[in-house]
């Protein structure tokens, strides 16, 4: 690992920093710290309820940059559930990106919607069918539950990027060097995130709607948010569908846009809507990354309901699940419609081919989907990330206004990085040669030696310190130390 040298510029009307680039791209540069169950908002479920809405955050040890790059992830899981740290879900795509450098949230949202009200024949969960019990919460009211779930899914990783922005100094972050990227559900909302930015976007089914009926006495009305499942007896005002707001949501509306740079979506797409609402294009669109297995039988490589390969050919004698679904458009059809546009977006594909379902051999297809996860997860996480990493290596490493020149009071102000620190602690245009620190519980207290802007703190425990100077021009700073 190469660490770049820095060399910052003090102006009498502020800061600016001329660095040279950190490496993006490298698997494996960094260890890193995860400060877990963020509280970031608290918003109504679809039943009416309240959802508390956690975060992770992934932080680089080591990393000097002062300006990281941030790459908001969401997790799948149908909208009804999935969750932030689930090793078997979206963290493996996550330590791809905190390893090369980059900061990292990892964001739980609401889920849910609402069930049939009637279904004919065996559900899913019961005999003869074998699914497990929980299938019987995939029989969805009509096609416009999942559109909605997906707004609310976008209006909340929206407010977690303002959040995340807001607190951007605390973790050495670049606000114009956002990023977000989904899996699966994910993907969706991810890509909603990126491209539902105006309001005549909006899909008219996040409008109000008739209350849903009651649903089907034998369906399963569960979720499992932060991947704990919960299961409700539905009646009453729990069946309104209300207006669901603006695109932007109102969660952490502190200043800062929710807008990205770029947006990853891993086997997800977009509902109908990207293309009646005109979503694909625009002066503020990001760059996209798609990746998908071409014969995925979850949500489908080009365009249709999702799970229809495996709910119409592979249904056990349940009743198939997907016929309330809404047709949605998978990463083929996104490359498609974005290589008809005279001026698409900057967008690559990272594609596997893979062999479609032979219906006519029915009994033989659905085990080898079984036995291949219906071809719907990311292949080779190393891969994926290395490409991932280097169609965004620009944007992670390219000029931006981070550091803003502006009020002459910003030379009062101290600048330490990294945040955390491992063994060197960097605060540019400091002056003086001693910096007092102090840990935060007021316990202990000793001095360190200033030299060129930065001091030693290999040798402090692991923690959180105050630093404060001789001069009284300088204010006191906090800082972490994680080894």
């Amino acid at each position: 690992m190469t660490t770049m040298r820095c060399v910052h510029f003090f102006l009498s009307l502020g800061l600016t920093t001329a660095c040279a680039a950190q490496d993006y791209t490298t698997p494996d540069q960094f260890t890193f710290t995860v400060e877990s169950d963020v509280l970031y908002g608290i918003d109504t479920n679809y039943l009416g309820s309240t959802d508390t809405l956690l975060l992770d955050v992934y932080k680089p040890i080591g990393n000097p940059d002062t300006e990281r790059p941030l790459v908001v992830f969401v997790h799948g899981g149908t909208w009804l559930g999935g969750c932030k740290d689930d090793p078997a879900g979206i963290v493996p795509l996550i330590h791809q990106f905190a390893t090369r450098g980059y900061v990292v949230a990892s964001v739980n949202y609401r889920l849910g919607w609402h069930k049939d009200d009637y279904v004919g024949g065996a559900v899913a969960g019961f005999p003869p069918s074998l699914w497990p019990e929980t299938y019987r919460a995939l029989y969805a009211l009509d096609s416009l539950e999942m559109k909605r779930a997906i707004f609310r899914g976008m209006q909340d990783v929206k407010g977690a990027i303002r959040f995340m922005k807001a607190r951007a100094e605390q973790d050495s972050v670049c606000i114009e060097k956002v990023l977000v990227a989904g899996e699966s559900a994910g993907g969706f909302v991810a890509m909603a995130v990126a491209f539902l930015d105006r309001p005549e976007e909006k899909p008219p089914a996040c409008y109000a709607l008739p209350d849903a009926p009651p649903p089907y006495a034998n369906l399963l009305n569960a979720t499992a948010l932060n991947c704990e499942q919960d299961t409700y007896a539905v009646s009453g005002s729990m069946l309104a569908r209300p207006d669901l707001g603006s695109v932007d949501g109102d969660l952490n509306s502190n200043g800062h846009s929710a807008d990205v740079r770029g947006v990853a979506s891993f086997y997800g797409g977009v509902p109908s809507d990207a293309f009646t609402q005109d979503w694909l294009q625009g002066a503020d669109t990001p760059s996209v990354y798609l990746y998908h297995q071409t014969c995925d039988g979850v949500v489908l490589f080009d365009h249709g309901r999702p799970m229809t390969t495996i709910s119409a050919n592979c249904n056990l004698g349940s009743t198939p699940w997907h016929y309330n679904y809404p047709t949605l458009y998978g990463s083929g059809a996104l490359a498609n419609a974005y290589a008809s546009m005279s001026a698409p977006p900057a967008y690559i594909t990272d594609f596997e081919a893979c062999p479609w379902f032979d219906w006519t051999q029915a009994l033989f297809e659905c085990s080898r989907y079984a036995n291949n996860g219906s071809y719907h997860f990311t292949a080779n996480h190393a891969l994926r990330g290395a490409n991932l990493s280097a169609w965004w290596a620009g944007i992670a490493t390219g000029p931006s206004g981070c550091l803003s020149t502006g009020s002459p009071d910003r030379t009062a102000m101290v600048f330490a990085f990294p945040i955390p620190a491992d063994n060197m602690l960097f605060l540019p245009g400091v002056d003086g040669s001693t910096v007092v620190l102090t840990d935060a519980t007021g316990h202990w207290s000793g001095a360190r030696t200033l030299t060129s802007g930065r001091i030693e703190v290999g040798d402090l425990p692991n923690g959180t310190y105050i630093a404060r100077f001789p001069s009284a021009q300088w204010g006191p700073v906090r800082f972490v130390v994680l080894h």
